[in-house]
C-alpha cells in the first residue's frame, strides 16, 4: 500500500512537471524582454510571438509572400517614423495553412529602365490567417528611409559591432552583425545593411533556419 501511494506521488509530480515544462516552452518569448532591441514603431512585437497576434500588432493589409522555402516569408509596406517596408519570416505553418490563406492578383510594375508590365503575385489574406496556428515569427527586417542615419541608429541601439564588413572584404554580405541575448533566452543575430538601408532582427528559435541544429 506504501509504495502505491508513493508512486501516484511520483506520478502526479511528473506530470506537474512536464505540464510546467511545456507552459514554459509556450510562452517563453515576451515584449518585455525584448523591447529594448525592437524599433518603437513596430509596437509590442517581439521574436517568437505567435504568427496570429503579429499580423493583429502589425495590422497586415497588403502583404507580399514567397512560400519557396520551409518559411514563409511576407513582405508589407510599413511607412511609420522612418521605415518604409517591413519583411518577415513565419516558422511552423502547415502547406495547407499557407494555402488557405494566399490569393493571387495581377498588377502593373515597372523595370528599371521604366518600362510597365503586368505581374502576377502572391499575397496574405490577413483574414483567413487561422487564430489558433503553430505558426511563430522569428525573423523581422526593416527598410529604412533614404537619407536616414541608419548606422548611428543601430549602434545606439545595440552598441558597439566588433563584426564589421566594408566593401570589398572577403565575405561580405553584411556591414555589421551583433550577437545579443535577451532576459527570456532568446539569442539574437543582428545584421545591418548599408547599400540597402536595412536591419534584420533574427531569432535563434529551434527548428527555425537559424537553428544550428536544424
Amino acid at each position: 500500500m506504501r509504495n502505491s501511494v508513493r508512486c501516484s506521488c511520483l506520478l502526479v509530480l511528473f506530470i506537474l512537471m512536464a505540464f510546467s515544462a511545456n507552459a514554459q516552452t509556450k510562452t517563453k518569448y515576451n515584449y518585455l524582454s525584448q523591447k529594448r532591441f525592437i524599433p518603437a514603431e513596430l509596437g509590442k512585437v517581439y521574436l517568437g510571438m505567435p504568427f496570429a497576434d503579429f499580423a493583429k500588432q502589425i495590422g497586415l493589409k497588403e502583404c507580399d509572400i514567397d512560400n519557396r522555402f520551409e518559411w514563409l516569408e511576407c513582405k508589407e509596406p510599413f511607412a511609420k517614423g522612418n521605415i518604409e517596408s517591413i519583411v518577415f519570416k513565419v516558422h511552423g505553418l502547415s502547406e495547407d495553412e499557407i494555402a488557405k490563406m494566399i490569393h493571387k492578383v495581377t498588377r502593373p510594375g515597372k523595370t528599371e529602365n521604366g518600362d510597365e508590365y503586368e505581374e502576377e503575385v502572391q499575397m496574405l489574406d490577413a483574414a483567413k490567417i487561422p487564430a489558433k496556428n503553430n505558426g511563430i515569427v522569428y525573423e523581422i527586417s526593416l527598410r529604412y528611409k533614404k537619407g536616414f542615419d541608419l548606422k548611428a541608429q543601430a549602434m545606439k541601439m545595440f552598441g558597439p559591432s566588433k563584426d564589421v564588413y566594408k566593401p570589398g572584404d572577403q565575405f561580405h554580405i553584411y556591414d555589421m552583425q551583433w550577437t545579443k541575448k535577451t532576459e527570456d533566452g532568446l539569442t539574437w543575430l543582428i545584421r545591418y545593411y548599408e547599400g540597402t538601408k536595412a536591419i534584420m532582427l533574427a531569432g535563434v528559435i529551434d527548428k527555425t533556419e537559424w537553428d544550428p541544429a536544424a
